[in-house]
């Protein structure tokens, strides 16, 4: 009897447990299509794999506890931990000792709720099926991956992503505060943490997983990410050699080291700066790893004082290395270049194209004076630096400034650079092809009458740039700064400062060891050009708002003062200066001469008039022309036999030279060019030994205005110049189509300084350069920093001359039609490659949809197989326990 009952009883056990096993191979078999069904409907097959993971576990552990010492039994448990193996590449043991007695009691007294998610009691007096599948999760991840951490942060899906914008500003080579690096779009997964209750499962990379099987509810909350984080992850991204880390009071950020110099900036007592963190503006309280970021923060880390607001940083990032073109120049800046064997015209004249750079009425907007560097015309307008072609007009390029030019910018060109003037007494150094910044210095003091302005001439020599500013109105100076700065970096080696008065339109020159510059109170002063100590002056009684010119190496020196006197000079060579001479040209005058055979040609107004009405004079023009050993004069102030007055709306107004005249020596003929400060805004031409001269260009109604600008000659000889219309425009001769009118040789452009020594020995090019204007796509200012202003941007659809009388619209050499053949052949290749690529794309993405069409009914049926397999083993165990309680 007690032998019939073991035996039953053992029966009983086998049944029971391939039950058991059959119910886990239903399962197993359900789980790989349960993620492809969930997959055919859109659903998240990582939650619906993570769910699969967990029932498998859970039957694998309910097998592990029941397990046999019997042989049959012990196959199949072996057989269903196998194929859970290839299910899930899950690590599982089938346990088979041969002791039955040793395994039922580890089923009914060792099991617990995190050892397995089911047990079945081994004596048959109870029966449960407990099933609590937001352990098995938990369970199944911590196995799986060990600490569940790794993996976790890759595939969790609840994890939040934000993001924010990182920068830090730091002094550039120069000690103006820019931008060293940042990213404006930096996104950051935001970690997701669980707070669990007590009898709920601790599955914090898991909470949705646990909450769909129907645990207990959980309370996520965000843990981040922080500013450290955010901080870390900018250094790692950009490279900046930074000291930093987490210390026993948080993060912590020692150093970083300037990408323009090199030098670790941390704690500088003398100035109180330090690393400062400041957080949507505002300086942090606390430290970054205690700053919880969200999405649109923004994050700056600048070198300032404590107390200090973020600095304003430029709107540009210098390339100190960026590379320089070696091109030659025609004309590289004002006055530098006056006399030129261009072969200008001498007979009649066409506009070959008028571009309007500004509006007219625009008076917030300054113009430069126009320069010409290899293929391009350049001329600043506002905060642009503008490449024009110089064929069509056409802009080729800008380039941001740092900030606005003022009414009066004399940009020079050396050494593949242009440079700038600036309002605030500041400079700006571009490349000539891409027009990517190289460097700039930092704004100039302003006093309680104004800011700085650079309103002087830029001087070139021994590798350096001298120019004067001024605090001024629009009667008068109140102090300023002559300063001298490297071309090659920037840096500013001196700044001496004019307390009594400023440099207004005056300009320097460079005279062997010294420099001479007048100034608004009329004292001429020789500096020191090493070191900016002054040497010497002489007072020439008015306002001096004209360049100083040198002859004779630099022994003889001419300065124009306001009241249209001449100043002859001299320089010893212990730097004293002395007058000579002088006589009076003009009732006014801020020309400055130009030195040609002998003889200065300087404009300026006559003390003639034409008396309008009883209160109103227009006083005459004046073009004089002086003997530089005897100071003789000659003036002419007749155009076309007419007196030389302006035209506005019919009425006589006073006219007045305040050009550089530009010379130029033809078949033996002396030619001078100049505009006038009157309507109609036009160019007069003289020929030495005639009476008077003559209006020879006249602007269309819509660009007559007035003009103080200088005329720029182009190799060719074409005129270029700008009037207060806003308008640049180009004058050739009309007897050719900007061939050589019979000149010198010698038409390649550049100055023949004849008698007249400038100084600006710099101001040209590399001679005998054929380097043809780069084409290449601009790089980023400061590469590879993400949120870099680009530079030089070409213009896709460049800005058209609003006048070309030849309707010629060709490119020059440099980027002409087979360039943009090229470019538009390298663009249609592209269009090509992408459709392709696309439409591989889309082929390959028919195919899997086909493919997914296909097996989609397979798909469905073989979960719902799999589930009902399960829901019929586990009625078949309630049937038999049932049954075994009866």
């Amino acid at each position: 009897m007690a032998r019939t009952r073991m035996a039953a009883s053992r029966r009983h056990i086998v049944v029971r447990r391939a039950l058991v096993a059959a119910l886990t191979l239903a399962m197993t078999v359900g789980q790989v299509p349960t993620a492809a069904f969930a997959e055919a409907l859109g659903a998240d097959a990582a939650a619906v794999e993570s769910l699969a993971d967990g029932a498998q576990l859970a039957a694998t552990n309910a097998n592990l506890g029941a397990a046999s010492e019997q042989g049959a039994e012990g196959g199949l448990a072996a057989t269903v931990g196998q194929a859970g193996d290839e299910a899930q590449d899950a690590e599982g043991a089938v346990e088979s000792d041969g002791e039955a007695e040793a395994n039922a009691a580890d089923a009914a007294g060792n099991s617990s709720p995190s050892d397995s998610a089911g047990t079945v009691d081994a004596d048959g007096d109870e029966s449960a099926v407990k099933a609590d599948g937001a352990d098995a999760a938990a369970t199944g991840a911590d196995e799986a991956t060990g600490t569940g951490k790794e993996e976790a942060d890759v595939t969790n899906d609840d994890a939040q992503v934000i993001e924010v914008s990182i920068a830090v500003i730091g002094p550039d080579a120069n000690d103006v505060d820019v931008q060293w690096t940042g990213n404006a779009k930096m996104a950051l997964k935001a970690e997701a943490a669980t707070v669990t209750t007590a009898d709920t499962a601790e599955a914090d990379e898991s909470a949705a997983e646990a909450t769909a099987l129907g645990a207990a509810a959980t309370d996520v909350t965000a843990a981040g990410p922080t500013a450290a984080d955010a901080t870390e992850a900018l250094f790692n991204e950009s490279g900046l050699d930074a000291d930093y880390g987490m210390g026993s009071y948080g993060f912590y950020l020692n150093t970083i080291a300037s990408p323009y110099t090199g030098e670790k900036l941390g704690c500088d007592q003398e100035t109180g700066k330090y690393w400062q963190l400041f957080v949507n503006g505002t300086a942090s309280d606390v430290g970054a790893s205690s700053v919880m970021l969200k999405t649109g923060d923004v994050i700056t880390w600048a070198y300032s004082a404590y107390g200090s607001a973020i600095p304003e940083v430029s709107p540009v990032t210098p390339q100190p290395d960026a590379e320089r073109p070696d091109w030659d120049s025609a004309w590289p800046g004002y006055a530098s270049g006056s006399n030129t064997t261009a072969p200008t015209p001498t007979d009649e004249v066409k506009e070959s194209w008028v571009t309007q750079i500004k509006d007219s009425a625009d008076w917030a907007t300054n113009v430069s004076d126009p320069i010409y560097v290899g293929d391009y015309v350049y001329i600043a307008a506002g905060s642009k630096l503008l490449q024009l072609n110089a064929e069509t007009g056409e802009t080729e390029r800008e380039g941001t400034l740092v900030a606005p030019i003022n009414s009066i910018a004399r940009m020079v060109y050396v050494d593949g650079r242009i440079i700038v003037p600036l309002s605030g007494g500041r400079l700006q150094a571009l490349t000539a092809d891409r027009l990517a910044t190289l460097w700039m210095t930092p704004a100039l003091s302003a006093t309680e009458q104004g800011d700085q302005q650079s309103l002087s001439t830029l001087t070139l020599g021994d590798g350096c740039v001298y120019f004067g500013t001024a605090v001024a109105d629009w009667s008068t100076t109140y102090g300023g700064n002559f300063v001298c700065v490297d071309v090659q970096t920037g840096k500013v080696l001196w700044s001496q400062e004019n307390s009594e008065k400023g440099y207004y339109w005056s300009g320097a020159a460079l005279a062997g060891s010294y420099v001479v510059v007048g100034d608004d109170a009329g004292a001429v002063i020789a500096r020191d050009a090493k070191t900016g100590a002054e040497v010497s002056r002489v007072d020439v009684g008015a306002s001096v708002r004209s360049t100083v010119v040198t002859s004779d190496g630099g022994k003889t020196l001419f300065v124009v003062s306001m009241d249209g006197v001449l100043h002859r000079l001299s320089l010893s060579d212990a730097g004293i200066l002395s007058e000579t001479g002088k006589v009076k040209f003009a009732k006014t005058s801020t020309s400055t001469p130009t030195i040609s055979g002998g003889k200065l040609f300087v404009g300026g107004q006559s003390e003639a008039f034409t008396q309008v009405s009883k209160w109103v004079k227009a006083y005459y023009g004046v073009l004089a022309v002086i003997d530089a050993e005897s100071l003789s004069v000659s003036e002419v102030s007749t155009i076309d036999g007419h007196a030389f007055v302006g035209d506005t709306n019919g009425q006589a107004t006073s006219a007045e030279v305040k050009s550089a005249p530009v010379v130029s020596v033809q078949n033996g003929e002396t030619y001078v060019y100049f505009t006038a400060n009157c309507n109609p805004g036009g160019v007069y031409r003289y020929r030495l030994g005639d009476t008077d001269a003559s209006l020879i260009y006249t602007p269309d109604a819509d660009h007559q205005n007035y003009c103080m600008a200088s005329i720029t000659v182009g190799p060719d000889g074409t005129l270029y110049y700008v009037n207060d219309s806003g308008a640049l425009f180009a004058i050739g001769s009309a007897a050719t189509e900007g061939g050589d009118q019979g000149g010198d040789d010698n038409a390649g452009g550049g100055s023949d300084t004849g008698d007249i020594d400038s100084g600006n020995t710099d101001n040209g090019g590399s001679d005998g350069s054929d380097d043809e204007p780069s084409t290449e796509t601009p790089q980023k200012d400061n590469e590879p920093n993400a949120g870099a202003r680009p530079v030089g941007t070409p213009l896709t659809t460049a800005k058209k001359a609003i006048k070309n009388a030849s309707g010629n619209t060709k490119k020059s050499a440099n980027d002409g039609d087979e360039a943009r053949e090229t470019s538009e052949e390298a663009s249609a290749e592209t269009s090509e490659i992408g459709s392709k690529t696309a439409s591989r794309t889309a082929a390959t993405h028919a195919a899997t949809y086909a493919d997914d069409m296909a097996n989609a009914p397979l798909n469905m049926v073989l979960p719902v197989a799999g589930m009902a397999a399960g829901v019929i083993g586990l009625a078949g165990i309630g049937f038999w326990l049932f049954r075994r309680r009866v």
